[in-house]
């Protein structure tokens, strides 16, 4: 089974933290997170789809959230999020490799085979150990009108016809990047 790993904030879900920030006008859901010896409030976002999105992967790949947030947080949030059971594992930044003061998700780690497994991120930096298993997104806050979780349906109906996703994902960040001619992947 190919594995599918979702990076969390601005990917999935958009987080304010009450601390630095009044309530947003929009919220799907509110996290208390322990933060040192006092507890904090996040007001979370569902980016457009999620829900669907979810579901969608869930019927056909192991779904793992890989999340450079740390465990306290990032589990309120995924209990919230996912209501379905629908994510089969969950990684934080502890299972990050801290490179140059930066976050990476080294998914030579997770016991994967790298021809099977892709990343949903919307920063490169978190996949610059497997660019080949890297599929950007574009970061989400509050735009109603998102399209980017809906937008990756296609590429992942594709996948199962393919041996090797790296494969997939070059002609995909082609496409995307305009780098060159993109030819269907059968």
């Amino acid at each position: 089974m190919k594995t599918v790993f979702l990076d969390l904030d601005h990917t999935l879900v958009h987080s304010t933290d009450a601390r630095l920030y009044p309530p947003p006008e929009k919220y799907d859901f509110v996290v208390t997170s322990p933060n040192d010896e006092t507890k904090v409030e996040f007001y979370v976002l569902k980016r457009p789809f999620v829900d669907e999105f979810l579901k969608f992967l869930s019927e056909n790949f192991e779904i793992v959230v890989f999340t450079a947030g740390n465990k306290m947080y990032a589990s309120a949030v995924i209990d919230q999020l996912d209501n379905r059971n629908l994510i089969s594992h969950r990684l934080y930044r502890n299972s990050c490799t801290l490179i140059n003061g930066r976050y990476v998700k080294d998914l030579s780690r997770t016991g994967r085979d790298m021809k099977s497994v892709v990343l949903v991120d919307d920063n490169p930096d978190s996949y610059e150990l497997q660019p080949e298993n890297g599929i950007p997104i574009n970061q989400f806050y509050d735009d109603d009108e998102d399209e980017e979780l809906n937008k990756l349906i296609p590429f992942f109906q594709g996948l199962d016809s393919v041996e090797d996703v790296r494969d997939a994902v070059k002609v995909y960040q082609a496409a995307l990047y305009g780098e060159e001619e993109v030819e269907d992947i059968k």
